[in-house]
């Protein structure tokens, strides 16, 4: 169990983020907002970070209303995807150099758009689904049946951020020598989780290490636009052998001219995120983050906590 200071901060976070998420799901018009609707899955993403760092056991609601929390940003993922993939298709439209690219990115675009328009119903079937205005329950008084541990708050909050900095960060270096989609998404994912996890035990810090997350973000927004372009690149190809196969030679010229330029753009990504992963590891982690939590610096991962 959590020493109390920390139980405390942590109960707090989960106040401040679920009034957050609660306010976005008010939002009548939420669903149907690309932008409101990416700003409800961040929230329920942050939600669940706390979660993760809770005492499972002591809150009676925790395994339901995080199965809750999972089950809406999946939800919501398949529009978010196609959200983003239409804003990417949409802005080369605005920069097509000649009539016939963008003839082939409005044929895109509205094949996209029946896709979207799938996905959105799909998605308001599952949302009727979820017992989303049980989310109130996470709050529910804890049942402390254990006494809590005598350790400091700073302690409790290494010791809670340790194993997630080398789950997201001791990957990197492998990960940068060769291009694996899938690998590099669950690293995003999990650089995601350490982040939300460093910023919702603010107050263990003496100061927020900014520097730090700013490197975070870095890396995370990096990926991300790898697996976007990644995803974007297998529309695309689906898209080019459904015209060959249709005979369109002339509108699958154009995807395939398009498709090369994307390739190019995810690989100058995961150039990035090599370049950026040179300078992140569970040791350059620990040297940030305990001397802000008045903790003894050390070299390594190793016997830090």
């Amino acid at each position: 169990m959590h020493p109390a200071d920390l139980a405390i901060l942590l109960h707090r976070a989960l106040e401040v983020r679920l009034a957050r998420l609660q306010e976005l799901l008010a939002a009548k018009t939420w669903a149907g907002d690309p932008e409101l609707l990416h700003q409800v899955r961040v929230s329920a993403r942050r939600l669940g970070a706390v979660l993760d760092l809770v005492d499972a056991e002591v809150y009676p609601g925790h395994k339901r209303q995080r199965r809750a929390l999972k089950d809406l940003v999946d939800t919501l993922g398949l529009p978010r995807e196609l959200d983003v993939h239409a804003e990417h298709l949409a802005m080369l439209h605005q920069e097509a150099r000649t009539l016939a690219q963008a003839a082939v990115l409005e044929h895109l675009l509205e094949q996209l758009e029946r896709g979207r328009a799938k996905a959105r119903r799909a998605m308001h079937r599952r949302l009727d689904d979820l017992k989303l205005g049980e989310l109130d329950r996470l709050l529910d008084v804890p049942t402390l049946s254990h006494p809590f541990q005598a350790t400091s708050l700073q302690e409790a909050a290494w010791a809670c951020l340790e194993p997630r900095a080398l789950a997201a960060l001791e990957p990197l270096t492998a990960l940068a020598l060769h291009e694996d989609g899938p690998a590099l998404h669950k690293a995003r994912v999990r650089i995601k989780k350490l982040r939300y996890a460093v910023e919702a035990l603010e107050s263990a810090f003496s100061e927020l290490p900014e520097d730090l997350l700013k490197s975070l973000r870095a890396l995370q927004s990096c990926l991300g636009e790898h697996h976007d372009l990644a995803t974007l690149e297998v529309l695309l190809s689906e898209a080019e052998m459904e015209l060959r196969r249709r005979e369109r030679s002339t509108l699958c010229a154009g995807v395939f001219e398009l498709l090369g330029e994307v390739s190019a753009a995810r690989q100058r990504a995961f150039e990035c995120f090599q370049e950026l992963a040179q300078d992140q590891g569970p040791a350059a982690f620990a040297r940030q983050i305990r001397p802000v939590l008045g903790l003894p610096a050390v070299e390594g991962m190793e016997g830090a906590t």
